[in-house]
């Protein structure tokens, strides 16, 4: 049987301090994992992979440095203002992008 974090243990810890400008983040949920990795292959003067972390040959951990300066908080939840049409029509375009 394969080993497999369990979700509480699928963490994300972001590491910063005031001296430095980049910020560590260390990601334990493959999900994320995947996310940073295509960030990283997009933007590889941001984005950088550091190291990875593996158990029985599969990896379960990564680390990525970027600016501190992309870290922010929200005050406030997103509210969406889109219609139902508007979610229709979107759907619609989707749909149109994905077909062979």
């Amino acid at each position: 049987m394969a080993y497999s974090l369990s979700r509480v243990e699928q963490e994300t810890i972001i590491g910063l301090n005031a001296a430095e400008d980049t910020a560590e983040l260390y990601m334990a949920d493959p999900v994320w994992i995947r996310k940073m990795d295509k960030l990283a292959v997009q933007n590889p003067e941001q984005f950088k992979l550091g190291r990875v972390e593996k158990y029985q040959g599969k990896v379960i951990a990564k680390r990525y440095t970027f600016p501190k300066r992309f870290i922010s908080i929200r005050t406030k939840d997103k509210v969406s203002t889109i219609t139902e049409e508007q979610k229709q029509a979107a759907a619609e375009r989707m749909k149109m992008l994905h077909r062979p």
